[in-house]
């Protein structure tokens, strides 16, 4: 994508678990996919890794060669479901048949217990522990939170999020980090527009974050 050089992050190659749902998550394992794309999933330990970092499972799940084929398809799917969804309520077919097939290898189920809590058994396989993600997007997609998703504004970023504030009008996917770099952005600009005979003027510095 030319020489276009990739913003700094501080994570490095560290998961992102920002968007407090799954299936969003799962998503940002691609860093900078509008700029210089970024695979944090390079082989099936790592998502082995990325389902007990989420939560997804209290051991690291051995994860074979298709179980991580399919999870990168899985992905990519909710992905372009999800920007869909944004756009409207229409949904593209091939992201609906493969969203539709994880989920059905039925992931571990709640259980009540007698302190009316909720308990989840730990996933046997990597199958299923997905599919517990897929039910995720499934939820997401056609749920109450549908209308709240977001992509984050941030033009080098790709992060999906729910807004939940209540006027609904949440811009990034975290405030600190691409609404800072945007509004750096946006000052830098005005700078530079109001360059003259006085030279150039002091630049703010600003350290990029993830995408």
């Amino acid at each position: 994508m030319g020489n276009r050089t990739q913003p700094r992050t501080a994570d490095g190659d560290r998961f992102r678990f920002r968007a407090g749902r799954p299936s969003l998550d799962l998503c940002a394992t691609v860093l900078w996919r509008h700029v210089e794309p970024v695979e944090l999933l390079q082989e099936p330990a790592d998502l082995g890794r990325w389902l007990t970092e989420a939560g997804l499972s209290p051991r690291r799940l051995l994860v074979s060669a298709e179980e991580f084929a399919t999870a990168l398809r899985f992905r990519e799917a909710a992905f372009h479901a999800f920007l869909a969804r944004i756009g409207g309520p229409e949904l593209p077919a091939a992201s609906v048949a493969t969203i539709n097939a994880v989920a059905a290898n039925h992931g571990p189920l709640p259980r009540l217990t007698r302190t009316a809590t909720v308990e989840w058994p730990e996933p046997e396989t990597a199958t299923t522990a997905l599919a517990t993600v897929a039910h995720d997007a499934v939820d997401l997609l056609a749920g109450p939170f549908a209308d709240r998703l977001r992509e984050c504004a941030a033009p080098d970023c790709a992060f999906l999020f729910v807004d939940v504030s209540r006027p609904g009008r949440r811009r990034w996917c975290a405030a600190e980090r691409c609404g800072n770099r945007q509004h750096v952005r946006e000052y830098r600009a005005r700078q530079r527009a109001l360059v003259g005979a006085e030279g150039e003027p002091r630049e703010t510095r600003a350290t990029d974050d993830d995408g």
